[in-house]
């Protein structure tokens, strides 16, 4: 008898936990990847409410290429030197898929600031490659 009360006691137990879990990642502030180097930062989410930052050491005359795979919510895109004014700063709330470049105005440490609301989607932002060379 005590090993029937055990066993249902453990799957009460069990569901309880399962149900605390799962309103839990409703309200996560993130579940994906990111990476980052002295060359990219690439952030791949399947929830996103909250902000990640990356630095990247740049020189005057580069260019940072961007690409925006928004596939719900709203992703914030910030690349902004100090206080400096940004070097770009976007909003995108709909379903799109996109790539542009920044060019770099002046040397330095910038940080590269992707936020999410209820997002999900990927960003990847990287030095450009000269093709000349």
């Amino acid at each position: 008898m005590k090993h029937h009360m055990r066993i249902k006691l453990m799957v009460v137990t069990v569901l309880i936990a399962t149900i605390f879990l799962s309103a839990c990642a409703e309200g996560a502030t993130f579940s994906g990847s990111k990476t980052g180097d002295k060359d990219h930062f690439d952030i791949d989410f399947k929830v996103l409410n909250t902000s990640y930052s990356h630095e990247l050491e740049m020189k005057e005359g580069e260019a940072l290429d961007v690409m925006v795979e928004a596939e719900s919510g709203t992703i914030s895109l910030l690349i902004q030197k100090g206080d400096d004014k940004p070097a770009y700063r976007g909003t995108i709330d709909e379903s799109t898929e996109f790539q542009f470049q920044v060019g770099i105005e002046t040397e330095g440490t910038y940080t590269l600031t992707v936020s999410g609301d209820k997002a999900k989607g990927h960003v990847i932002i990287s030095r450009a490659h000269n093709n000349s060379n």
